[in-house]
């Protein structure tokens, strides 16, 4: 064995030694570490993560392969030194050469398909990075690669044989045929300047419900949020199309490609259609337990109003905009005192009732001539203010949504009125609607009054 085979496998056995002091110094579960969003072509990457389940399966069914090759590269090491003692050179040359081999298939991909990323788009070294270490997916990957270029170079050919090797006409007509051949597999890639970039305008319109396909649609819902803004339209649909043939049925990854992807849109509309019927379910169910759970006046009302409803925030309110007042909502801190008690305040012209704003509201609105009796049975909260109507317009809304169909409070114009607001938890379990009966009647704007105070936990 000559010193230039010796340094060379020295060299091998150091990498491969340290690849494995390396592996064997991770800390389970760190190589499932969160990776850094990055939007780019990267066929790279899609590349390497696609074989990834490929590679560990023959790592793990293949001994030579394990701790970054070292068993391999010693088997290796001593097969070449002892055919070579013996006399036997070439069987030694071919066992270090197929597990080198073997080695850069499952070690060398990673790095080579990394080389190829940052070299099309610098933006691919988002997408091989982790916790800010753009070296993440490799460092296993690089110790034994360079291990396997070792082993190569210490058995290689001895320059006399390549001479004679280059001077057959065997290898001179194979180098043709695979320059030709090369050249067309690489003439669809030799424009590398990008394509065009459709603005986004006039995207189709989604509502939800139904799956948007076509390019364009996939287009628009790729770039939404500046995502993919550097990418050519011709670049981003190859994209989405190789998604769509390495789509298993993972909902999570059908929403991007779900535009040119049947197999992804029909999941998606599946799943779409599945959360509608819930919805609808839920919206009978509420509305029935509205239905079963009416408030019976003990004295008749001017005018009683069912509705269910529901608010973003838990705000239901009223503003009479008066250019003499020339005050907005929220100067009068309405909301701060409305949360002291928890469920109502009232100002000149502006009424605030809060809610759950997690649940619907089965929300009645009475209207009376004269005080009607005070019901405590069956509410957790009951309350009640005095409210002057500045403008003879009171009609509570969701202030985030606008109007609602429910009547107007200041039946007799403006003046001076009573509103009293009854409260009624939610199931919290079942998840049924909250009740709020508002009964409105003509008075002078005394103080509140709590008649029941909030249980525990209400409002917090």
């Amino acid at each position: 064995m000559s010193w230039r085979s010796r340094w060379w496998w020295a060299a091998a056995l150091t990498a491969a030694l340290a690849g494995a002091a390396y592996v064997l110094s991770l800390r389970e579960g760190a190589l499932f570490l969160g990776i850094d969003a990055a939007y780019a072509f990267c066929p790279g990457w899609e590349a390497s993560m696609g074989a990834g389940v490929a590679r560990w399966a023959v790592v793990d069914w293949v001994p030579l392969l394990w701790y970054s090759g070292l068993p391999g590269v010693v088997v290796a090491f001593l097969t070449h030194w002892i055919c070579v003692r013996v006399r036997r050179p070439r069987v030694g040359t071919v066992v270090a050469r197929v597990q080198a081999a073997l080695m850069l298939v499952v070690y060398g991909t990673a790095p080579l398909a990394f080389a190829v990323d940052v070299s099309i788009d610098r933006d691919c070294l988002g997408m091989w990075s982790a916790t800010g270490d753009p070296m993440f997916f490799l460092d296993t990957d690089i110790a034994p690669t360079l291990a396997a270029l070792c082993v190569l170079a210490a058995v290689r050919t001895p320059r006399h044989r390549f001479r004679r090797l280059a001077a057959s006409r065997r290898l001179r007509r194979g180098t043709a045929g695979l320059a030709a051949l090369g050249l067309l597999t690489l003439l669809p890639a030799a424009d590398l300047t990008k394509g065009p970039i459709a603005p986004l305008e006039e995207c189709p319109v989604n509502d939800w419900t139904k799956v948007a396909m076509g390019e364009r649609a996939f287009l628009c819902g790729a770039r939404s949020g500046g995502q993919f803004a550097g990418v050519s339209d011709h670049d981003l649909l190859a994209y989405g199309r190789a998604g769509c043939r390495a789509y298993r049925g993972r909902v999570e990854d059908a929403y991007l490609i779900a535009p040119i992807c049947p197999r992804a849109a029909a999941d998606v509309q599946a799943k779409l259609d599945a959360e509608d019927a819930d919805f609808r379910a839920e919206e009978v169910r509420n509305q029935r337990v509205c239905d079963t759970s009416r408030h019976r006046p003990r004295i008749t009302p001017v005018r009683a109003v069912r509705d269910r409803t529901w608010t973003d925030y838990g705000v239901l309110e009223s503003y009479e905009y008066d250019e003499s007042t020339a005050r907005l909502p929220g100067e009068d801190d309405l909301l701060g005192e409305a949360q002291k008690n928890g469920l109502v305040a009232a100002g000149p012209g502006h009424l605030i009732i809060l809610s759950h704003s997690d649940f619907d509201i089965c929300l009645t609105v009475e209207t009376y001539r004269r005080r009607p009796p005070l019901e405590l049975k069956g509410w957790d909260h009951v309350v009640e203010v005095g409210y002057e109507s500045t403008t003879g317009q009171v009609r509570l809304m969701d202030p985030m949504v606008g109007q609602d169909d429910l009547p107007n409070l200041a039946f007799r114009g403006k003046g001076r009125y009573r509103i009293r607001v009854h409260y009624r938890m939610p199931d919290y379990e079942a998840w049924t609607p909250q009740h709020i009966l508002v009964m409105v009647y003509p008075g002078r704007a005394r103080p509140s009054v709590e008649y029941r105070s909030r249980p525990v936990g209400l409002g917090d």
